[in-house]
């Protein structure tokens, strides 16, 4: 063979050879088209229980969104919150009505589960209501796309917050340019004594008007127990607060404080005395 056919040859196999890696490399960048997204790394995601300082019983957060295969866990317990009782955490999985008894806080401090189907999981605890409307209950929504990063929900009962209703509706009303008229001078409440009872306090108190009456037991800066009381007459009278009953077994100090609210939503200044409490 000359050299001018030996040459042309070698032109010819290196073409062929570049024809070859291009149709591969094409063919490796269409099964990369084609090939499906993976989903994003499963993580957990917490519900706390909760006992507010008016005594609501609530998981926080009660609506939950998840990806599947995420874990969801519930804390059970509520350490140093002196309005926490028991609570025990059911699941019912999406299509189901069979709900799955996971644990309770006199079992364990958490329960877990992994939510592998897409759809609404429902979760309650049964010594609180259950599902029925107002009940300690909530809903995690499972769907294939990861929702965003896990929300850690804390330990509310440290700052005495109250959940945010997820239904309430935005006030849109605006401030009036002229006053109505009428009754603006605050109702008067005179806190004549506070003693201890052998269920709570009791307070010896004067109004001067109709007024609904409100008692307030704290524990420093814990809420332990309200109650109000319509007053249809002035002058003076004793007003009662129980403690819950968990605490009525136990010694303790607690700030008693009082204050009256008349037809038009106007408060008295709190009067308060301190309350030794012995049972």
């Amino acid at each position: 063979m000359t050299r001018a056919a030996r040459s042309h040859a070698s032109a010819g196999a290196r073409r062929a050879a570049r024809s070859r890696g291009a149709r591969v490399l094409l063919a490796l960048c269409g099964a990369l088209v084609a090939a499906p997204a993976a989903a994003d790394a499963a993580t957990t995601r917490f519900v706390q229980a909760y006992d507010t300082p008016t005594f609501k019983t609530v998981w926080w957060p009660s609506a939950l969104p998840a990806q599947t295969g995420d874990t969801v866990t519930w804390r059970l317990t509520q350490p140093g919150n002196t309005n926490a009782a028991v609570h025990d955490i059911w699941l019912v999985p999406p299509g189901s009505s069979t709900p799955a008894r996971l644990g309770a806080s006199w079992e364990t401090a958490t329960a877990s589960a992994v939510v592998d189907t897409a759809g609404a999981y429902q979760f309650y605890c049964s010594i609180h209501g259950g599902l029925t409307p107002g009940g300690m209950n909530g809903v995690i929504t499972v769907g294939a796309a990861n929702p965003g990063p896990a929300v850690d929900p804390g330990k509310p009962w440290e700052t005495g917050e109250e959940p945010p209703d997820p239904n309430a509706l935005p006030n849109t009303t605006t401030a009036p340019t002229v006053f109505e008229e009428g009754d603006n001078v605050a109702p008067t409440l005179t806190l004549l004594k506070g003693t201890p009872t052998e269920k709570g306090a009791k307070a010896r108190i004067e109004v001067a008007e109709p007024v609904t009456v409100t008692l307030r037991l704290k524990q420093g800066k814990k809420i332990v127990a309200t109650k109000s009381v319509a007053v249809a007459a002035p002058g003076k009278l004793n007003v009662a607060i129980a403690l819950p009953k968990r605490l009525q077994d136990i010694a303790a100090r607690y700030r008693l404080q009082v204050w009256a609210t008349d037809g038009v939503e106007l408060d008295s200044p709190v009067a308060s005395a301190r309350i030794d409490f012995k049972p």
